[in-house]
């Protein structure tokens, strides 16, 4: 499968300058570009220390021997290899006009940059309601994070896969997220959150036990503006009621609640310190991404 499947490959090369690190610090095997908790002899300088016998002298400051007369040993801040996992919101209301495309497409880009870069990335989508006591359980997908090409080939083949239609919602994910995972790492959530209340709980949830938890929302550009012409019914995908409307007389207070139920929402996800980043149907992906990237990058 090519990866032009779920993402342009436009949306992938305007991209590849940039990376998605780690801005808190998590746990890894191998060296890489992100802090670990655990001090060691790598290549990111973090401190002295008073030289202890054993020490390798190699690591013996010498030119501060000279000044002070007494003997520093340099440590080195180890550096990990990333494991990101992508938990994707696959319930019905995610189904909206190119919502789910542009969901996946989010997906695909941002793991061809975790893999590519060197790292490992994972996919988790909920479908059903499941055991609690089974974070595995056959109504979820899940591709534990891995590293390398043919991985990332399966890993695009089961985004592509992924079909909005599930009932569970994206607050499940992220509970099972939080079983499954057994070292600290990245968290890319990515869903519409209309579910934000809980899905703020689950989220600070993952946050505090370590996680480094990235907001991509999703959204079609008619959701934010009502964008429809005449009388029309709208349904809850999520419940199937039913809502007679008159968009020409609703939309300017429909517009001005969902401004503020988006910034709202980003604003507590900021006071989380969790990164937000709102994607829509009507923008370029690699211009949204890139805008986020960045700014990640420069907050790092």
């Amino acid at each position: 499968m090519s990866r032009s499947h779920v993402a342009t490959p436009a949306e992938l090369s305007s991209l590849r300058d940039l990376e998605l690190v780690a801005k808190t610090t998590v746990e890894g095997l191998r060296q890489g570009l992100h802090r670990s908790p655990f001090h060691g002899y790598s290549a990111e300088f973090s401190q002295y220390r008073h030289y202890r016998p054993g020490d390798d002298l190699k690591y013996v400051d010498w030119k501060a021997f000279a000044r002070t007369d007494r003997l520093y040993t340099r440590q080195f801040r180890e550096t990990t290899n990333l494991s990101a996992l992508f938990v994707v919101d696959a319930s019905r209301s995610m189904a909206f006009e190119g919502k789910f495309r542009l969901a996946q497409a989010v997906t695909a880009v941002l793991a061809t940059l975790v893999i590519d870069q060197g790292d490992a990335a994972g996919l988790l989508a909920v479908h059903a309601h499941g055991s609690a006591a089974d974070a595995r359980a056959p109504s979820a997908t899940y591709l534990p994070a891995r590293s390398g090409h043919h991985h990332l080939t399966l890993l695009l083949a089961g985004i592509a896969r992924l079909v909005p239609d599930a009932s569970a919602s994206i607050v499940e994910g992220m509970a099972r997220a939080g079983r499954l995972l057994t070292r600290r790492g990245l968290v890319v959530v990515v869903s519409d959150f209309y579910d934000d209340a809980e899905a703020l709980v689950e989220m600070r949830r993952l946050s505090r036990m370590g996680h480094d938890v990235v907001i991509i929302q999703a959204l079609a550009a008619q959701e934010l503006s009502l964008a429809v012409e005449g009388a029309a019914e709208l349904v809850d995908a999520e419940t199937g009621r039913t809502l007679v409307v008159q968009p020409d007389a609703a939309r300017a207070a429909y517009t001005e609640r969902v401004r503020a139920w988006l910034d709202g929402f980003a604003s507590a996800a900021g006071r989380e310190g969790l990164d937000h980043a709102l994607v829509t149907t009507d923008e370029p992906l690699e211009r949204a991404l890139r805008r986020f990237l960045v700014a990640r990058r420069g907050a790092a």
